[in-house]
């Protein structure tokens, strides 16, 4: 189990919403009747939607890859990661929507079952550890100086924290078994990544694709000559369609980052 935390959110999450009309309270409400029919019709519930990697493989079970994020081992197994979701999951959510947070979600979910079938095939899994460790990755890259404070007390950077995590789940993985699924943990947030990353390179290209019609637009009504950093960003946009988003260098990446903050800071076009 991941130590104990809470965090100090960066904005307010749409708390005027209720509960169940959250995208977060449904999974954790999703959750809770998973572990309520898990115990009323157990083994055959667990079994038949817990994650055995063998049974995808040889019976084709795939909808196992999502189910088993709903089943948990026991009351506090189920209750600490609805409080992590919770806490996490809510700020996501706002920052993203409940759609888009759901995507993400699932897809951690998933990443986190497929590594489980590649390091632990002889091994059923359950629980939503591997989608709650991507959100943990997410919570970090979104706001990575925010502080999570550590078993309530100590204050920790998210970014370290998160960080720190990954590699403790490296670690015990390849320790041996010991009924945890530290595979699945490290599959959520490698799927996370991967999403993320996806994700951000299509923000980009949809920005500064309506940039560059809005440009060429102007410049058939306006003579005014390209500035140094128009043409700096446009050859940076030139090597996202070349080579993709993650082979920018980290100073090109951060001269995104500022214009696109500023464009987005700046009274509407």
């Amino acid at each position: 189990m991941a130590p104990t935390y809470y965090y100090r959110q960066s904005r307010s999450p749409a708390w005027g919403q209720s509960f169940a009309d959250r995208m977060v309270g449904k999974l954790v409400l999703a959750n809770v009747a998973a572990f309520a029919l898990q115990w009323l019709f157990r083994p055959h519930f667990t079994a038949l939607f817990a994650l055995t990697p063998r049974a995808v493989v040889e019976n084709f079970y795939l909808w196992q890859l999502v189910t088993y994020t709903f089943l948990h081992g026991g009351f506090s197994h189920l209750l600490f990661n609805m409080l992590m979701l919770w806490f996490f999951g809510s700020t996501l959510e706002s920052v993203w929507g409940a759609r888009q947070f759901l995507k993400y979600y699932i897809a951690c979910g998933i990443g986190g079952g497929l590594f489980s079938m590649v390091f632990s095939y002889n091994h059923a899994v359950l629980g939503a550890s591997g989608a709650i460790f991507g959100v943990y990755l997410a919570y970090a890259m979104l706001f990575p100086d925010n502080y999570v404070y550590l078993y309530f007390l100590i204050p920790v950077k998210a970014k370290h924290l998160v960080a720190g995590i990954a590699i403790l789940q490296l670690v015990l993985g390849l320790s041996g078994p010991t009924g945890i699924a530290y595979f699945a943990h490290l599959g959520g947030m490698a799927a996370g990544l991967l999403f993320f990353r996806a994700s951000i390179a299509q923000r980009l290209r949809h920005s500064f694709g309506a940039r560059r019609r809005w440009k060429a637009h102007v410049h058939e009504r306006d003579d005014r000559p390209e500035t140094q950093e128009d043409a700096n960003i446009d050859s940076i946009l030139d090597k996202i369609s070349a080579k993709g988003y993650d082979n920018l260098t980290t100073t090109e990446k951060r001269i995104l980052e500022n214009y696109s903050r500023r464009q987005k800071d700046e009274p509407g076009e």
